[in-house]
C-alpha cells in the first residue's frame, strides 16, 4: 500500500505544501486550511511536519461517535463524510500526531485523505521531505513515527503555543 512517509530532518520549512493542500482542497491559498501543518520548533530551530499517516491504530475511526470516518479499501485512506461530522472533536484529541485539524468556518474536522492516492503535497515537495512508499500500516519505522513526531507536535500544541491559533504556530501572518 502506498502511504505517505516524512523525513522530518529534511523538512525546510518552505510551506509548499500547505498551499497546495489548501488550493486543492479549499479553493484558496490558506495555512489555516491546509490538512498538512508545518510547526517551527524555536527551541530546536527545526521544523516539524504534521498530517494524518492513516495509521494502523485509526484511534480517530474508534473515538468518532458518528460514524463518520472510515478507512478507504484500495488507498487506506482514514475519510471523512462531512454529512455525518458534527464538529465535536473527538478524533482531534484522540489522534496521537497532530493530523486532524478542525476546520473553525465549516465546523467540522479536516484531514489528509491522501489526494485519492495521489498525493498533491508530495508532488510540489522538492526537497524529498514528504514522499508516497510502498509500506504496510504497522512497519517499525511508521510506529517510531509516530511515536516521536505525536511527542514534539503535542509537546509545540499544547505547552508552547497554547491559545495561540494555527497561523501564529506555523508562522504565517494572517493565516
Amino acid at each position: 500500500m502506498k502511504l505517505i512517509e516524512i523525513s522530518q530532518s529534511t523538512c525546510v520549512g518552505c510551506r509548499l505544501c500547505m498551499e497546495i493542500c489548501s488550493l486543492v482542497k479549499e479553493g484558496e491559498c490558506s495555512a489555516t486550511k491546509a490538512r498538512i501543518r508545518i510547526f517551527r520548533d524555536e527551541e530546536f530551530g527545526n521544523n516539524l511536519v504534521s498530517l494524518c499517516i492513516q495509521c494502523a491504530e485509526v484511534y480517530c475511526i474508534k473515538s468518532c461517535r458518528d460514524n463518520a470516518l472510515t478507512r478507504h479499501p484500495e488507498t487506506g485512506a482514514v475519510l471523512l463524510d462531512e454529512n455525518l461530522c458534527t464538529g465535536c472533536k473527538a478524533c482531534v484529541t484522540a489522534c496521537p500526531v497532530g493530523g486532524i485539524s478542525y476546520h473553525e468556518e465549516k465546523g467540522i474536522i479536516v484531514k489528509c485523505d491522501l489526494c485519492g492516492g495521489d498525493p498533491e503535497c508530495v508532488k510540489v515537495c522538492s526537497r524529498g521531505a514528504i514522499t508516497l512508499k510502498d509500506t504496510n500500516f504497522d512497519s517499525p519505522d511508521r510506529r517510531l513515527f509516530m511515536r516521536e513526531t505525536g511527542k514534539l507536535v503535542r509537546k509545540l500544541t499544547n505547552k508552547k503555543y497554547q491559545g495561540k491559533p494555527v497561523s501564529e504556530v506555523i508562522g504565517i501572518p494572517g493565516g
